[in-house]
């Protein structure tokens, strides 16, 4: 972590001391759920009509890093101008960590509140190895083979901070609505080194940044001990730029693609319910659709195969409907210590093709969430969160481009993150 990253965390840390606050963890433990049960600040990142229940100034810091990564990787490459016998892939590191900080506060008349945080990752650093043993027809006589060996490491570093906005205001009887603008600066670079034993060796970065922008509307119901909430997302929108840089042993190389917008995410719907059922213990569902939506991206191939060059196409990126689910409870030990669990589960599919190339993909993820709220005072609450993540890809994809290839790729994945926050409670 960076001296400068470390100076943020200190002084937000005694911005959550400055002010009241309420930074309890509970949709977020329960499966994750974000259109009902408040968390004080931390609503200006979910449905934002939760904000309009909070009746006085509030403060939410907290920060969750990863503690096990595991991803296991089954590829297999086909081309008619070499025979490949294995493929090895390896996560060699993977270094991540997200937070949120949040300030609340009565405007007009409702709540305004304001947000630092990180949709996935605030910062992530890894590095994954994969080695390819293979043979190449020797064209001298008489007809042999030529074994080669194929080493590629690639080190990402990614960067993602959150920057939200959003206003809550009270409706009629206990109903509330709220809006919400959510702006996510983002820069990934990818360096790339590439060792092949009948060849030379050769690195290339890519780079990718811009900015995505989504708006969004919530509403919210409440009775006596349930609530009904509704989030809507019209659309989310990506102003992207990418550029690679090659570094080969008889040339250098570079690309720089214009900028480009896209819909990178369509319309989206996600709606939620909370009931108490017993006096200690509460539950809630909630159901999310995302409609399906398309857009253009620009594919870059760095290769020495024939010759040096960097290639890049215009893709066609089409996503089905995403649909997820995800279920949780809240019990209460004592009046000052509560445990809540939940799980979720997320399925789409997506296409890509090109002039010279079509890919097709499917992914699931399970998460298991646990968390509790422990009140060391009557002011003071400490909350922590552990996170179980379960994701499995499988993708197929077929080129024309310096040479013919079909790749299938199986991956699954384990990702273990656990969080930590500090609040007063009004």
């Amino acid at each position: 972590m960076g001296r400068s990253v470390k100076k943020l965390l200190i002084l937000l840390g005694i911005l959550s001391f400055s002010v009241h606050v309420s930074a309890q963890i509970h949709g977020t433990a329960m499966g994750g759920i974000s259109t009902v049960t408040s968390e004080g600040a931390i609503d200006t990142t979910r449905n934002p009509a939760l904000l309009g229940t909070i009746s006085a100034a509030t403060t939410s810091f907290y920060i969750m890093g990863n503690t096990y990564y595991n991803e296991d990787a089954n590829p297999e490459f086909h081309t008619p101008v070499m025979d490949i016998s294995s493929i090895e892939q390896s996560n060699d590191y993977y270094y991540a960590f997200s937070l949120f900080a949040g300030y609340a506060r009565p405007s007009g008349r409702g709540i305004l509140g304001y947000s630092l945080s990180s949709k996935e990752n605030f910062y992530l650093r890894k590095k994954d190895t994969q080695k390819i043993y293979g043979s190449i027809p020797n064209p001298t006589p008489p007809p042999t083979s030529l074994s080669f060996e194929q080493t590629e490491t690639t080190t990402t570093n990614e960067i993602n901070p959150t920057l939200t906005i959003a206003y809550g205001w009270k409706l009629l009887d206990n109903n509330y609505a709220g809006i919400q603008l959510t702006t996510t600066p983002f820069f990934s670079n990818k360096k790339t080194d590439n060792n092949n034993s009948l060849g030379t060796s050769y690195s290339y970065t890519k780079q990718e940044y811009g900015v995505i922008i989504q708006p969004s509307f919530g509403l919210l119901l409440t009775g006596n001990d349930s609530q009904v909430g509704l989030r809507f997302i019209p659309s989310t929108i990506k102003c992207i730029k990418k550029k690679a840089e090659a570094d080969f042993s008889t040339t250098d190389l570079s690309y720089s693609d214009k900028w480009d917008f896209q819909q990178s995410e369509g319309p989206q719907i996600v709606a939620g319910g909370y009931a108490k059922i017993l006096p200690q213990t509460g539950i809630a569902l909630e159901f999310g659709l995302l409609l399906p939506s398309s857009y253009t991206n620009t594919d870059i191939n760095v290769t020495d195969n024939p010759l040096p060059a960097i290639n890049h196409s215009s893709v066609t990126i089409h996503n089905d409907t995403i649909i997820n689910a995800k279920a949780g409870i809240q019990y209460s030990f004592t009046e000052t210590f509560e445990c809540m669990a939940g799980a979720a589960f997320f399925h789409f599919i997506n296409t890509a093709g090109s002039s010279k190339s079509y890919g097709k993909g499917k992914f699931n993820l399970v998460l298991i969430t646990f968390g509790s709220n422990y009140s060391l005072s009557s002011t003071v609450i400490l909350s922590t969160l552990l996170l179980i993540n379960n994701s499995s890809f499988e993708s197929y994809y077929h080129t024309e481009d310096t040479v013919s290839l079909d790749a299938k790729i199986k991956t699954t994945s384990w990702n273990i993150t656990v969080g930590a926050g500090l609040s007063y409670r009004l």
